[in-house]
């Protein structure tokens, strides 16, 4: 069974891909700047750079907060995709896990504990405190959370991991996206970075491209940089599920409706009115029936807690993410036949 599974029609769009492929503009072309164009009304922000992975937007602005800030302390829950972290600690971050609260979001009171031995190193300057909500099963934000942080006036700079939504309604100086074949909005591969703020912006294109700016005569190597842009290829896809996306979030928001009149032993995580709908989170009553509900709907828990892991070598206790993570049924979203037995 395919869990994130989206429904993606190449056919009856404006957009067509054959030409695409027969003129050989598969390289970076035109319609890259197009998607990141017509992006900009979900993301919700100015500056929108087309990537060739939500991978490569965390490697990118983690160099370009490194390069800005030196070494950052990064908050970050410990159920996540293991990319945005490792590319944190690859710059030479200070990684903290937190934990989630019961809607498998970050829990702004594990943050608050979390900081507080380091909150003179924030209000002096000697340490950026960065971070890293994770938009979890397609919710838009986090109530309540970037007005708190706000009210403390610590200044944290927010780097918005929304690879299961597409759009956040949640503020942040930047906001990461996901075009991978099962996200909401989905290519053969992808990613997007958007802000606000033309700086990054300007270091994230030159960064996606090898460090080059362009000249008259050609183009120079201004800083560092790798082979990070989308495809044209890629693009085209993407701007096809544009016009899908309404659809198949139509056929999301259905199945959810199906999955609230069902009879559940534990609480089902509720979604907002911007939800991109990418997956349905229960919290079961117990290990047993969490057991039961993965048997017959689907056994994947997207990431195990990355805290545990080897590579990261984390002493940090974080008893309700595990505890959570045992209970966690991920349900889903994308055909209602599943659950009429």
């Amino acid at each position: 069974m395919k869990l994130f599974e989206t429904k993606i029609s190449p056919y009856h769009t404006s957009v067509n891909i054959s030409p695409i492929i027969q003129n050989g503009e598969l390289g970076f072309g035109p319609n890259v700047s197009k998607f990141e164009e017509q992006f900009s009304p979900y993301s919700n922000k100015k500056y929108n750079a087309a990537l060739n992975s939500c991978s490569s937007a965390g490697f990118i602005i983690f160099a370009y907060l490194k390069e800005k800030y030196g070494s950052c302390d990064v908050y970050t829950p410990s159920i996540g995709f293991t990319s945005m972290t490792w590319a944190a600690k690859h710059h030479g971050h200070n990684i903290i896990f937190v934990n989630v609260d019961s809607n498998m979001l970050m829990d702004i009171k594990s943050y608050k504990d979390s900081r507080k031995w380091r909150c003179e190193r924030y209000t002096d300057g000697g340490v950026k405190p960065v971070v890293m909500p994770i938009l979890y099963g397609g919710i838009s934000t986090i109530p309540n959370f970037t007005e708190t942080l706000e009210e403390d006036g610590y200044n944290e700079f927010i780097v918005l991991d929304s690879a299961h939504c597409a759009t956040p309604t949640m503020k942040s100086e930047v906001s990461l996206f996901s075009f991978h074949p099962y996200k909401p909005i989905a290519a053969s591969d992808g990613g997007m970075l958007s802000t606000d703020i033309k700086e990054i912006d300007e270091y994230t294109r030159s960064y996606r491209n090898f460090g080059r700016q362009n000249t008259k005569g050609g183009y120079q190597i201004i800083g560092e940089g790798f082979k990070f842009y989308m495809n044209n290829l890629n693009a085209t896809i993407a701007l096809t599920q544009l016009e899908e996306y309404k659809s198949n979030l139509n056929t999301r928001k259905e199945v959810w409706d199906k999955i609230q009149s069902m009879e559940w032993n534990g609480k089902l995580v509720e979604h907002d009115k911007s939800s991109s709908y990418y997956v349905g989170t229960l919290i079961a009553s117990s290990e047993e029936k969490a057991k039961q509900y993965r048997e017959k709907y689907c056994e994947a828990r997207l990431y195990p807690p990355l805290h545990l892991q080897p590579y990261y070598s984390s002493k940090t206790d974080l008893l309700n993410t595990e505890r959570l993570y045992n209970l966690l049924v991920n349900l889903p979203l994308y055909e209602k036949n599943i659950y009429n037995s």
